[in-house]
Formats: structure tokens, sequence, C-alpha cells
């Protein structure tokens, strides 16, 4: 390059001027390079100093924003994951509406369950009212907080209907409590788990499991029972097993029945041959499970020749099947009862069983008393059901052990007909019902058993010693004997073992009733007397309707004051209500003992003394009753009481019928009151409506030493005092009514006397504006009417609204006797207002209270007073004064 500058630098001028620009714009871009910054930075090529910088700018404020984007991202995350569930909620809610409350979701937990089950028990569907209370306090905090002066208000209330609602959840729950289980009981309740955790169990092995212990079963029945070569059939629902016998029945009468169906009944119809005294419904429960007609069933009615029984007539059964046989029918099956349902009452098995032999008929029989062919001693009626082709036990009830089946014994040769039939199975799962009852007959033992058994009978033989000592009761259902001499030794050998067996083996069912004491003799009408057959039996279906009554009160009240025996109010034919006391199906569930029956019986005695007190007083009430002139006898027959009367007002007292609406309405209201009068001092009595629906003062049951005359007399005095009280209130209301016509009338008469003098411009809208601005009217207005309850007198209150008070005549005599001494007018001159001052509502009060008090009125007062001046001429002025005014 210097080489280059030296050989230029020797050139001509001119030849060399054009090379000497360039020199001059390279020299530029040289001096400008050092000048620029960049060169002395080296900071991006060096790591470290690069974050040192980012340390310090770049760092705090890219954190800030990642935190910043960070926060807002989890924000949106959130919000979309809340909108996805709500949709997942909204549309598993519409898929899921047709599942029940109870079962939407998860499932509850098993504390809420067993809760929702203990309230069950407890309460039935209805649920107590403290849990009601605590679900809606969190509802009703804020209406509480905004409204806690009303509430402190009616807190006494609430708290009195408390303490009424608890009383009744603890009588319900006490009514409702489950039964105590004992030893035996826990084991029927683990076989039925136990059973459920079998049926896991291999086929091989559970058939062979199922086997033994049906067997076992078997075995066991049929020996405890005394009904050898039987088999068992197990059910839940006490008609299934006859439902069962039947078609067995009608499967060995015909063949072809299985294949034809109906076809092979149509030649030859069957008949089915049932008691009267069997439950009602089950003539069309078998005819429905049959698909029979109802007229294959045949209702044999009961012998009435020894007294109201259940038991069978065996003179009208052989009938029947002769006109049956006579009609083309085929007699199939009979049902005979070993204890009637209600009654309790045997039929005579040995003769049922003799005729059902002779026409090859299917025996069945079924009740309590069967029970008894599992003790040593069996009486003789009950024996003949061990030679009858089936019988259905209730051991479950007799012994008091839960969750056993019913059990029906049956002898057959066929075991296809009982596979047809439905008496056995093959499935080993459903045979598996027998493991709670092949625990319990082991557990038990045939001692166990026959304990419980008797006693229950002793129970029974307690409750009729009790029964016979008290005369005003009647047992129903035992069949009176009339016992014969014994002429020869075996005679009195077998009445000695009757004897004998009657009194240790008493009826396991009693069925007694409140009767009539007839120990002084029953009144007899004789043959000449007016009352006529009609009457007399409508008198005697009163009397049958009143002595029912009694009979439902007396069940009720036994009951609730003895818990621990259970007994139940029935409907007898001929018979009326009557108490029905079976111990061998409440006894052991109940656990009830002798001295349950003893505490029974003396509770029973205070009742009935208490009843022939008052139906012995009856006829004397009736007496008292017609001797008052208000009162007359109600005929109420279904009311368990003294009687029911009507207090009658004097104004309708001679007009006993065809009474008028307002009469009825104040007999109603007379009666009504009175009730309420009389409840509030003896709780014996009670509010009751005739048949024209007027109220009834009826009266409770009473004990001898109720005095009849003070109860009634009681009665007559109160209704005599709301009569008058009534009277009263009446006369006031009349005066009322015409003081207020007589004030209508009379401000009418004001107003259009305001209406002459106003004149009638003063009426019209636009004219009247302009004349009341031209010439204003007057501002005395109409005034109202004051009406004296006391006096009964009409007066104006101009004074109450010029002196803002009332006045109160109290010195002044009433108006119906003015004396001469003591003018009316008195107080009025005194309140006389002076025209030339005005002064406020407290100066004129101060003004008058000066004036009554200070002597000069008084003087003045007794000067007016005196009988030598003209009142009458100053009472004429003033009035003519004040009407010009």
């Amino acid at each position: 390059m210097a080489s280059m500058f030296a050989k230029s630098s020797g050139a001509p001028a001119g030849v060399m001027q054009p090379s000497q620009p360039p020199q001059i714009e390279r020299y530029e871009p040289e001096e400008e390079k050092p000048k620029q910054p960049k060169k002395v930075s080296f900071a991006q090529f060096d790591p470290d100093a690069q974050m040192q910088m980012n340390s310090m700018f770049m760092s705090p404020m890219m954190k800030e924003l990642e935190a910043q984007i960070k926060v807002n991202t989890d924000m949106l995350d959130r919000m979309n994951k809340q909108m996805e569930d709500e949709r997942k909620a909204r549309l598993k809610e519409k898929q899921t509406a047709h599942i029940p409350e109870a079962l939407k979701g998860g499932g509850q937990e098993m504390v809420s369950i067993m809760k929702s089950v203990e309230d069950l028990i407890l309460m039935g569907d209805e649920l107590p009212e403290e849990e009601e209370e605590e679900d809606n306090e969190a509802e009703g905090q804020e209406g509480e907080e905004s409204g806690d002066d009303n509430d402190d208000d009616e807190e006494d209330d609430d708290d009195e209907e408390e303490d009424e609602d608890d009383e009744e959840f603890r009588r319900r729950t006490q009514l409702n409590k489950l039964q105590i289980l004992d030893t035996h009981s826990k084991a029927a309740l683990t076989g039925h788990s136990l059973a459920a955790y079998v049926s896991t169990l291999d086929e091989d092995n559970l058939k062979k499991f199922t086997s033994k212990i049906t067997q076992d079963c078997q075995l066991w029945l049929s020996r405890l029972f005394r009904f050898p070569d039987s088999s068992p059939f197990y059910h839940e629902e006490h008609k299934d097993g006859l439902v069962k016998i039947c078609r067995m029945a009608l499967y060995q009468k015909y063949p072809k029945y299985p294949v034809e169906g109906f076809e092979a009944l149509y030649s030859r119809p069957p008949v089915i041959y049932i008691s009267s005294a069997a439950m009602p419904g089950l003539s069309n429960y078998l005819c429905l499970q049959l698909g029979l007609p109802l007229s294959s069933i045949c209702n044999v009615p009961c012998s009435t020749v020894n007294g109201t029984t259940s038991i069978m007539d065996v003179g009208m059964l052989e009938k029947l099947i002769q006109d049956d046989v006579s009609a083309a029918k085929t007699p199939v099956l009979l049902v005979g009862f070993a204890g009637s349902p209600h009654l309790g009452s045997v039929d005579h098995l040995d003769e049922l069983r003799k005729i059902c032999k002779n026409h090859k008929i299917w025996l069945h029989v079924e009740g309590n008393n069967l029970a008894l062919l599992a003790t040593v001693s069996i009486p003789n009626s009950v024996e003949p059901a061990t030679s009858g082709d089936s019988m259905t036990l209730r051991l479950g009830k007799w012994i008091g052990i839960p969750g056993l089946p019913f059990i029906t014994l049956y002898k057959s040769s066929d075991p296809a007909l009982e596979l047809a039939a439905g008496l056995s199975t093959f499935n080993p799962q459903l045979k598996l019902n027998c493991l709670p009852l092949w625990i319990v007959l082991q557990s038990l033992g045939h001692d166990g058993i026959v304990d419980r058994i008797k006693h229950c009978c002793n129970l029974a033989e307690k409750m009729h010693e009790i029964l016979e000592k008290i005369p005003t009761i009647q047992k129903i259902g035992e069949e009176k004997k009339e016992e014969s001499e014994a002429k020869t030794i075996k005679e009195m050998i077998f009445v000695a073992i009757d004897a004998l067996f009657v009194f240790k083996m008493a009826s396991p069912t009693i069925v007694f009733k409140y009767v009539e004491d007839n120990s002084t003799g029953a009144v007899e009408i004789a043959p000449y007397s007016p009352v006529s057959p009609q009457e007399d039996i409508e008198e005697k279906d009163k009397l049958k309707t009143y002595y029912n009554a009694l009979n439902t009160w007396l069940c009720d009240t036994l009951f609730y004051e003895n818990s621990s025996v259970d007994i139940e109010l029935i409907d007898v034919e001929n018979e009326g209500s009557c108490i029905k006391f079976s111990p061998l199906d409440t006894a052991q569930v109940k656990g009830t003992v002798i001295e349950d029956i003893e505490k029974f019986g003396e509770n029973l005695k205070k009742q009935i003394a208490i009843l022939d007190a008052t139906v012995l007083q009856r006829d004397r009430f009736c007496a008292v009753v017609e001797a008052q002139d208000n009162l007359r006898i109600v005929e109420m027959p279904s009311w368990a009481g003294l009687g029911v009367v009507q207090y009658m007002p004097e104004e309708w007292r001679e007009r006993m019928t065809d009474l008028p609406d307002n009469a009825k309405r104040d007999i109603n209201n007379i009666n009504t009151e009175l009730v309420k009068r009389l409840h509030s001092k003896d709780t014996a009595f009670s509010l009751g409506f005739n048949d024209e629906n007027i109220g009834c003062v009826k009266f409770g049951l009473i004990t001898d030493d109720t005095d009849l005359e003070e109860l009634i007399g009681l009665v007559y005095s109160v209704g005599k005092e709301i009569e008058e009280s009534s009277k009263f209130l009446e006369k006031l209301s009349e005066k009322v009514q015409k003081g207020i016509e007589e004030a209508n009338k009379e401000l009418h008469k004001e107003m259009d006397e305001k209406l002459m003098q106003e004149g009638l411009l003063r009426q019209v809208p636009l004219v009247s504006s302009l004349l009341n601005w031209w010439s204003p009217p007057p501002k005395d207005s109409v005034k109202g009417r004051t009406f004296s309850l006391s006096s009964g007198t009409m007066a104006s209150t101009e004074k109450t609204y010029k002196y803002h008070m009332q006045i109160q005549e109290d010195d002044a005599p009433p108006p119906s006797s003015p004396s001469p001494s003591h003018p009316v007018n008195t107080y009025k001159e005194v309140l006389k207002p002076v025209k030339s001052q005005t002064k406020s509502a407290g100066a004129v009060k101060a003004n008058l209270t000066e004036q009554f008090n200070s002597p000069s009125s008084s003087t003045q007062e007794k000067e007016n007073s005196n009988p030598s001046s003209p009142q009458p001429e100053q009472k004429s002025m003033e009035t003519q004064s004040k009407d010009k005014q």
C-alpha cells in the first residue's frame, strides 16, 4: 500500500487528480468505527455477565408475570373443571331421574341405614318430630333471628305441645318394642344368616348338607307331634300349605287333571268342605290359587245346640256330602279345626275322620290345640287329629321363636304327586329354609318345647279360674255338656279321666265378655204386657249395642293397663264384641307369666266394679233426668257410659221435635258451652251429637260412691246459668241494634237539615267550590252518637269533639226514672263553654276540675236543685237557645 501511494504521488497533477476523492471517502468510515459502543460491550459473549444482567433487570418481572399467568391458568382450569362437573352432574341427574332417592349415588352409610331401620321399627312410617326439628334448624335460623320476639311469646305453648308429643312417642315406643330374644331365638336368627352363607357351597356338598337336615327335621317333627310316616312342607304364608294339600288331593281324585286341566273336572266338579268358623276370605283365596269357581267351596254350618260354639255340625256335613254325591259332584277335601281361629273350639275329629274314610275324602286339620300333641298327656278331643291326612303347625308362635316357618305335615306314597303339587323340590337352596328349625329343635329339645306349651296352658288355666269368680263375665265358645251319673265302674273311670284332662289341659284360647248381672233374677215380661214384640226386639238390639260398647271400653282399658297380657277385641256372631286371650299366640312373645295374669285379674275386677255401678244406676239416672224440666234423655246406645242428656232452653222446652234452624243453633251453642264448663270440673263429661247433629252432654262411667242427684244438679245449674247469660246477651244485642237504628235515623235527619241550610248550590261540584270561596260554610259539622250500655241512652258526641275528652255522667239518675230534685242537665250547665274566651283543651280540663271540686259548684247545684225553681221552663229555654245557635 505504501508503494502505491509513493507512485501515485509522483504522477502529474492533471492525470492523478481523480484518484483523490476515494481516499477521502474511505477515511470517513474508518474514523466512525471506534466511536460505536458495541465494540466496548462484550457481555453478550459472556454467559455469566448475561445471567447477572437478567437477574438484575429481567428476572423479577418475568417471575411476576409467570406467577400471574399461572394463577390465571389455574383459575381457568378450575372453572372449566367445575363447569364440566356441573354438566356431568346435570347429565347424570337426567339419566337417573327414574331411580329412587334412597338408591342414588354410591350408597348410604350403614349407620344412617340402621337409624332408618330403628325409626321404622319404633314409629312405622312416621319419623320422630325431634329429628324433623333438627333437620329444619339450619333452614329456619334466619326466620328465628327475625322473629325472636314472637317466638318468645309462643314458647310456653310449644313446650306443652312438645311434652304431649314426647309422651305419645314414648307410649308408642313402649307398645312397639321388640321381643327380647333369648339364646334359642338368637340361634334361630343365626340359622337364617347361616342358610344364606351355606348356599355358596358347591353343588355336591350342598346336596349332602340339605339332605341331612331335611331328613332329621322330617323324623323329629313326625315323632314330636305323633304323626308317623309324614313328610313336612315348610312355607312362609299360613294358607300356602292348605293350597298345596288341596292341589295334591285334586291330583289324587282326578289323575288327568295335570294334563287336561279343568276339562277333567267338568264332568264331576270337585267340592271342598270348610267350616263356617274358618277365617274370612279363606274360600276366596283357595279358589283364586286353585283356579276353581266359588261353587266348589261348601261352607258347613256350626252347631248351636250347646250354646254359641264354632264346632262343625256333623249331621249337616253328612247331609251336604250326600247331596253333592247325588248331584254328580266329587267330595275332595274337608278342613277341620282343632281350635277354631276365633273361639278355639275343637271339632268332633273322630266323627269327621269316619265320614272322610267312608267317602274317601282328604282330612286336613288346623288349630292351636294341635300343640297339645307334643305334650305327654293328650286330650281326647285332639288325639284323633293324628289319624288325619295332613295338619298345619304354627310351631314358631307356640314356642315364641321368631323366624321359624309354618309346617304342614302330610301323608303320601306318591312322590310324583308331591312334586307336581309343589310339596317337594329338588332345589337344594330352597331346602335350606328348615335350617333355623333344625337348630332350634336341637337347642330346645323335647323338654324345652313341652315346657313352653305347658306354660301357655297354665296361663289359660289361671285365666279360667279368675273369670269363673266374676258373675258378670260370660265365657264364649265352651261346649255345655250335661253330666250324667256313672252307673258302672268303667264309666266312673272314664269320667274321672275326662275330669283330670279338663283340669290339666284347659282350652288354650279364652273368649269372654261382660254381660248383665242375672244373679238377682231376670225381669220377665208378662203375656198381657202392652209392650209389642217389635218394641221388645228393638230394646234388645239397643241393649246389645250398649254392652258391645262397654266391652270395647273394657278391652281398651285392660290392654293399656296390662301390656304383658295381650288381648284383642273380636266380633262373634250372635254374641257381639268379645275379648280374646290366646296365650299360645302371644305369651312367649310378650313374656307373660302367672304374676301378670294375677295383676290382670285385679285390674279386671276394678273395671268390672265400675261397669256394674254404671249399669245399675242407668234406670235411676233416666228417672232423675226426666224429673228435670230442662233436661231430656238422648238415645245413644253406642256410648259406653251412664247416658246422654241434652239441655233444652225454656223457649223450646215444650217443643221437642220439628225444631227450626235457629232453635237447633241455640240448643247446640248452649250444650257446647255447657260441656266446656263441665269438662273443666270433671273429665267424665264429653261432647256428643245426636241424629240431628245437635250437641249434647255425655256422662262417663261412675263408681259406687257417685252422687247421681248432685251430678245431674250440676248439669242443670250450669245449663241454667248459661241460658240466662245468653238471654242477657240477646237483650243487649237487641238494645244495641235499636240504638244503632235510632242513631242512623238522627244522623240522616241532621244531614237533611244541613242540606236544607246550605242550599242546593253547595252540592254542585264546580259551583260549590266557588261559593265556598266567596262565602265559607260554617265550621260546625254533623257529629256522631254515643250509646251507653249501662243506661241504654243515646247522646251526641259534640262534647267529645269539642273538649277532646269523654264526659261520664255517673251521678245522673237513669232516664227511666228521673227525680225532680236532681235535674238531668246539671252537668250540661257546668260544662257549658264560655264563648267570649278561647281556651285550649288542657285549660278546659283544668277549669272543669276546679269547677267540680270547688264548694261553690256544690252550693250552686243545691240551689239549682230547689224544687220551687221552674226547672222545665229553664230547660226549654236552654234547648231553644241552643237550637237557634
